[in-house]
């Protein structure tokens, strides 16, 4: 019964927190921070694996996102490689795509750390998420590579194209990123054991709206009832999604530890 009460109470805090309006300004963030990222990614884990075969993974992972919405992305991360190439992309260029990264994950620490209790402010602590928000870019490339050899290399070998290994290694793969998201964004983050709580339920709930909006990409006529607009609709209402459930995660990690340590305390 513990369980249902963990993720009630979660709920409440989630709301009293005003936790979704994080959400939204995350999403409204995190389309400009794409494009660059992928880019990024694609040329760093593209060295181990090749240029057009981790676009290609990177198709398959968004698929979720339409193709017409997907072709829209991959046009832009390669206008954005025909600039750097010709050298018309200038320091100030990358150091402003750099800035929306790091813009979009300083916004998501924002509202971990509102969540947790435990805001800091002023200049100092700007920079110190800042640095963790670089790191955490790294590390993301550094995940990724891992994911990319075990999804497509290490598990076909061994249990062939199983539909269902691809299932669970999509669960823990995302389980395995939000609790480094939980524990690198923040200094003081919940304990290990809280935010790989968090990071399950995350996960779960992850796996729920990728098949929800799977469904909802395919069967909505989104573009007619939009126009053009329709996929921008659709990249942020996925982004918006993603960061309820990365928050709804953040929140189960911390009241994790507050139930844990008035049950030993009632004791």
């Amino acid at each position: 019964m513990k369980i249902f009460y963990l993720l009630y109470d979660s709920v409440s805090r989630f709301i009293e927190c005003g936790a979704g309006y994080y959400a939204a300004a995350f999403s409204y963030y995190a389309p400009l921070a794409l494009v660059p990222l992928v880019y990024f990614s694609v040329k760093i884990v593209g060295f181990f694996y090749g240029d057009a075969f981790t676009t290609q993974v990177f198709s398959t992972w968004g698929s979720a996102l339409g193709e017409d919405l997907l072709s829209i992305i991959r046009i832009a991360v390669d206008n954005l490689g025909n600039e750097t190439e010709a050298s018309k992309f200038t320091i100030f260029g990358a150091m402003l795509f750099l800035g929306f990264c790091i813009v979009a994950l300083n916004v998501m620490s924002d509202g971990f750390q509102d969540l947790w209790g435990k805001q800091t402010r002023g200049v100092k602590a700007w920079f110190i998420k800042s640095f963790r928000s670089i790191g955490f870019i790294f590390i993301l490339q550094v995940y990724l590579i891992f994911v990319i050899g075990l999804e497509f290399f290490v598990a076909p070998t061994i249990f062939g194209h199983s539909p269902y290994v691809s299932s669970l290694i999509l669960f823990f793969s995302t389980m395995a990123f939000f609790f480094t998201l939980y524990k690198l964004l923040v200094a003081n983050s919940p304990s290990a054991k809280g935010c790989l709580w968090g990071a399950g339920i995350s996960s779960i709930f992850f796996v729920m709206a990728k098949t929800i909006v799977d469904f909802y990409v395919i069967t909505t006529p989104v573009i007619t009832l939009y126009g053009a607009a329709g996929l921008l609709l659709i990249l942020l209402v996925w982004v918006y999604v993603l960061a309820v459930i990365i928050y709804y995660g953040a929140t189960v990690a911390s009241l994790y530890d507050k139930i844990n340590l008035s049950s030993v305390s009632n004791k």
